[in-house]
């Protein structure tokens, strides 16, 4: 598109927006709500004490965190991998592309929690997302194995993205057992979007860092080295810190497990 606009960015940017605004209005037109019972409005000091104590809450946070600063660093830093390692910056828009592959590991997410459980799932999918970007290390300039590689990494995203949408609100049916409140809005909202802001900030940031540390000058031939730290960045960083991901998962194990009596308190107490 960018090219079709002559390397207009903006036009680019109008166009993609029109679209979105036409499929918003259409989707929402269309959107008829079927829970239309009135809950009670809890004040903001309430709902941060459904935090205390709240660990399965705290735990998924701190591993939503994670995958969305591993990410953020693995979608900013894939146009200087085509563009420096690879020799190539227009496959940046083919590997962009092939992200759509995310959608097979959200479909899959239902069969693989009655496998592995929710954390289980969670894991498979960081170990996915990690054990492609450390295999791309290894394959080189080969593209049409970097692709498929990618690919499996992208199934990986799409189920790491995913899971912590469906774990908050276990957190939410922890926190009211907990301390009595249940503050769906606060703890989802936090959980969701703190998470995506904050690690889309963090991940932006840790990679121009790193690639400076290695030597890398924007827009000028790179050296060996800074080369060798846009590979790094782009295949290892997110690969380990994703692979971090899996601690807090661990650790949710034993909550998970204990999510069915919760669940028989709570409906014996309302």
């Amino acid at each position: 598109m960018i090219k079709i606009f002559q390397k207009d960015f903006s036009m680019t940017l109008a166009f993609f927006g029109i679209i979105a605004i036409i499929l918003f209005i259409v989707a929402f037109k269309n959107l008829r709500e079927v829970n239309v019972e009135k809950l009670k409005t809890i004040p903001i000091k309430d709902s941060v004490k459904a935090i205390k104590g709240n660990w399965p809450w705290i735990l998924i946070v701190t591993a939503n965190l994670i995958f969305w600063i591993a990410i953020t660093i693995r979608q900013s830093t894939v146009v200087y991998y085509c563009q420096y390692y690879l020799g190539d910056k227009d496959l940046t828009a083919v590997i962009n592309g092939v992200t759509v592959a995310q959608v097979i590991g959200m479909v899959c997410i239902p069969f693989l929690v009655k496998v592995f459980n929710k954390y289980g799932t969670m894991i498979f999918g960081f170990i996915l997302v990690a054990f492609g970007h450390i295999a791309i290390f290894f394959c080189g300039s080969n593209i049409q194995i970097l692709i498929a590689l990618w690919v499996i990494a992208c199934i990986g995203q799409g189920i790491a993205c995913s899971m912590p949408f469906a774990m908050l609100s276990d957190t939410v049916d922890y926190g009211e057992w907990k301390t009595g409140i249940r503050a769906s809005g606060f703890l989802t909202a936090i959980g969701s979007a703190f998470c995506i802001k904050a690690g889309s900030g963090i991940g932006g940031f840790i990679p121009a860092i790193v690639m400076e540390f290695f030597g890398y000058v924007p827009n000028a031939v790179q050296s060996a080295q800074a080369v060798f730290g846009i590979q790094l960045v782009f295949t290892w960083l997110p690969a380990v810190i994703f692979l971090c991901g899996i601690l807090p998962m661990i650790v949710y194990r034993k909550y998970e497990r204990n999510e069915r009596n919760i669940l028989m308190e709570l409906a014996k107490r309302n």
